[in-house]
C-alpha cells in the first residue's frame, strides 16, 4: 500500500510540475490569436429560422439533427 501511495504521490508531483512547465512555455512563445472570420452586421446576422445562431461552414443538416436529439432528450427526461 506504501509503495502505490508513493507512486500516485510522485505521478502527480510530476504531473504539476509538467503543466507548470507548459504554462511557462505558453506564456514565453505565445502562439498567432485567432480573429474572427466574419463581423456581425447586426444583432440577428447569424440567426436561423428558429432564432439559434448558426456558425459559416456547419451544414443546416447537423444543426436540424442535433436539434432533434435535444428535442426527444427532453421530452423523454419529462416522463
Amino acid at each position: 500500500m506504501l509503495i502505490g501511495m508513493v507512486f500516485v504521490f510522485s505521478f502527480l508531483g510530476l504531473l504539476i510540475v509538467g503543466i507548470h512547465l507548459i504554462a511557462r512555455f505558453c506564456e514565453a512563445f505565445p502562439g498567432e490569436t485567432a480573429e474572427p472570420s466574419a463581423h456581425l452586421k447586426g444583432p440577428s446576422a447569424n440567426l436561423s429560422r428558429n432564432n439559434q445562431a448558426v456558425q459559416p461552414g456547419i451544414d443546416g443538416n447537423v444543426i436540424a439533427a442535433i436539434s432533434a436529439a435535444i428535442h426527444t432528450h427532453r421530452q423523454n427526461s419529462k416522463k
